[in-house]
């Protein structure tokens, strides 16, 4: 199986290639995405980023579930894979308060 392309992390002593989130699992994720906030990790959205890197990675390792990638997540790996995952998909967080483009 030839995998997307995307970016490359190591998690779990494992080199992944976590691509963009399809159109689909955007459409079906957008609340969850929304729900991470301001991106710190907090006891609140811990899941929702799991869920977030899971659908990305399934979409190159369809073998991998929810409960591998929590338990290969930490605290110093989460926020950059879900932010890698954002950035594969054309999305930015942004820091409380900071101004998006195009706004006053």
């Amino acid at each position: 199986m030839e995998l997307i392309d995307g970016a490359e992390i190591k998690m779990g002593g494992k080199l992944w290639v976590v691509p963009a989130l399809s159109f689909k699992q955007v459409k079906r994720l957008l609340p969850t995405m929304g729900r991470v906030g301001s991106g710190n990790v907090t006891p609140e959205n811990m899941g929702d980023m799991a869920e977030v890197v899971h659908a990305a990675l399934s979409r190159n390792y369809p073998d991998v579930t929810l409960d591998d990638v929590e338990d290969m997540l930490d605290l110093s790996n989460a926020l950059s894979l879900f932010l890698a995952v954002m950035g594969q998909s054309g999305m930015e967080m942004r820091q409380q308060g900071e101004a998006q483009a195009g706004s006053r």
